[in-house]
């Protein structure tokens, strides 16, 4: 997949062919915004081309609301993965900034749009673009240099599919409706850095992870998960929380009792998958109390891979 960026003011990107392209943020990709990627791909497919995807970097809500350390539920190359995986050939960057943002709908036509080989654009039926929002699937339709699809509201449940839902689900430990929601397991990623080393003491040591982006934190406790490392899936137990009963912080820690592996692996770079939530994180009366219940974290960890398959929660890539 070719990686191209736009600014303001610079020359037109070079893409040699026709492009079939859909446009948002696309944070975690879901089951939605997989809509508009299967749009732009068939019509790539049918009608010769290119499948594309048009984001925005920095996030628009940074920009324009001037937020900080703003909680995704992916991270950039995440999802250039994904998509890649879904067949989009060209993964084009808007570099937003305020300038960007105070474009008129036809400067926005002008500037950014028109300058791409463009023969189909795919958007949400709720996409909005330009200063204060002004455009939106109807101005882009009433232009006439591209071909304009609209994606109409996906649902589950009779609730619409979208990230801030998501997020909701990961925040209150309901993980496998995210999941289903995502269409994938919740997945950080980020390096293996040093942590207390209090899990080695009672026979769990743990893989600590420190996020590469701003993530989404999951409800504290502990979870059934995988842990992927240099193209391999292990099955492990993941803590997310503060270690209430050995040395309590204010900085939540994610952390994997990884089954079957003893690697030192710091520095490394490694992914955690969220697939069940187990338990809360509480604060045990002394370290005997807590490895017993580590114990039966770890027996309903194993009992859970024994009910389901691996294959079917499986993440390539990081």
């Amino acid at each position: 997949m070719k990686e191209i960026h736009i600014s303001l003011h610079q020359d037109s990107p070079e893409i040699n062919e026709p492009i079939h392209a859909c446009i948002g943020y696309f944070d975690g990709i879901h089951i939605g915004h997989r809509q508009l990627i299967q749009a732009v791909v068939k019509h790539a497919k049918e009608q010769g081309g290119a499948a594309a995807l048009i984001t925005f970097d920095p996030d628009p809500w940074a920009v324009i609301k001037g937020l900080t350390q703003i909680a995704h539920l992916t991270s950039m190359e995440q999802r250039k993965q994904i998509a890649a995986q879904l067949g989009v050939e060209y993964w084009i960057i808007l570099d937003f900034t305020e300038e960007m943002a105070a474009l008129s709908v036809a400067e926005f036509h002008e500037q950014i749009l028109y300058p791409l080989p463009l023969a189909t654009l795919v958007c949400g039926y709720d996409f909005h673009y330009a200063h204060y929002g002004k455009g939106d699937s109807q101005s882009l339709q009433a232009q006439n240099r591209f071909t304009v699809q609209v994606i109409e509201q996906v649902q589950n449940e009779a609730q619409k599919i979208s990230s801030t839902r998501i997020e909701q689900c990961i925040k209150e430990g309901k993980i496998e409706k995210a999941n289903e929601l995502l269409s994938r397991p919740y997945t950080m990623t980020g390096i293996v850095v040093h942590g207390l080393k209090n899990g080695r003491k009672m026979g769990y040591p743990t893989v600590n992870l420190q996020p590469d982006t701003a993530y989404v934190m999951p409800k504290e406790g502990v979870y059934v998960g995988l842990m992927h490392y240099d193209g391999n899936n292990y099955h492990a137990m993941i803590n997310v929380g503060s270690n209430p009963t050995v040395q309590s912080t204010l900085t939540q820690r994610i952390e994997a009792h990884v089954f079957d592996f003893d690697e030192m692996i710091y520095d490394r770079p490694v992914a955690f998958s969220f697939l069940h939530y187990l338990r809360g994180d509480f604060k045990f009366q002394g370290l005997e109390q807590l490895k017993q219940q580590l114990q039966q974290d770890e027996a309903a960890t194993l009992a859970y891979f024994n009910k389901h398959s691996e294959e079917a929660y499986a993440f390539t890539g990081i």
